[in-house]
């Protein structure tokens, strides 16, 4: 059983290269990691270079937004880059608010022009407000121009209705899906999950975020994407490499390299 991590991040509190040759070991064999930052973006680029099969995303996080600056030219040379995959983590969080909603909104912008200028997806995160939809709504006007000019994304850790599923879904959306799938509490979730387009579910783990089931509260990390693929197999009763085979799949749809590359 071949898996692929489509979002995950490296932590200064543990040995990065390590973690990622365990989860190989363990049959999640592709990993994409994600970025915050520009500098961020760089350190990840020379990170993944000596694993195969680990690819990065270039971006900034809706809480860097405040001390964001536009450099095109820097975010461009990035995406030369043979192990470049996509544009992210980007997005809108009204649950934090950690930046002005207008900053996080005009760096929102920026990158999707940088992702469409490279032709790469996008990887969106988008956190409202309690009780509120607000960051779904501006996440959606963005991403209906973006899709109306060809651009492809994800919504990273989907944790929306299953109405804003099925509107993303309709913009032609894939959507990550990952350890809180196994929380006691998230019915929600695997309710919404169980309504996705087959074609358009990616596993993840947001490590080092998130732990599925019995490790949640402890530091998450992409050896546990199995623990998010049985449990989605449970729910489906199909058989986890089924799910495994088609979400790896899906994966290659989306990130395949502009060259064309492709999983067997």
């Amino acid at each position: 059983m071949e898996l692929f991590d489509t979002h995950l991040h490296l932590s200064p509190e543990r040995d990065n290269h390590e973690m990622i040759r365990k989860a190989q070991e363990l049959g999640v064999r592709f990993q994409l990691v994600c970025a915050g930052t520009l500098a961020d973006s760089l350190a990840i680029r020379d990170f993944v270079q000596v694993h195969p099969d680990v690819f990065f995303a270039a971006g900034v996080h809706p809480h860097e937004a405040e001390g964001y600056v536009n450099d095109p030219a820097a975010f461009d040379r990035l995406a030369a880059d043979s192990r470049f995959r996509a544009v992210g983590e980007i997005g809108i969080d009204t649950f934090y608010s950690i930046s002005p909603l207008e900053k996080q909104i005009a760096v929102l912008n920026d990158m999707l022009e940088f992702a469409l200028r490279c032709k790469a997806p996008a990887i969106l995160h988008c956190r409202a407000a309690e009780g509120s939809d607000d960051a779904y709504q501006v996440c959606f006007d963005a991403l209906s121009a973006f899709a109306a000019r060809g651009g492809r994304f994800v919504v990273h850790c989907f944790a929306g209705t299953a109405e804003w599923m099925h509107r993303f879904a309709a913009l032609g959306a894939y959507f990550g899906v990952g350890g809180m799938l196994t929380f006691k509490r998230s019915d929600n979730i695997r309710e919404v999950v169980m309504q996705m387009p087959e074609d358009r579910i990616l596993l993840e783990t947001d490590s080092p975020y998130l732990a599925p089931v019995p490790f949640r509260g402890r530091p998450n990390s992409p050896e546990y994407l199995p623990l998010v693929a049985h449990k989605l197999a449970e729910l489906k009763g199909i058989p986890a490499e089924q799910v495994a085979e088609r979400t790896t799949r899906n994966a290659f749809a989306l990130f395949a390299s502009r060259k064309g590359d492709n999983h067997g």
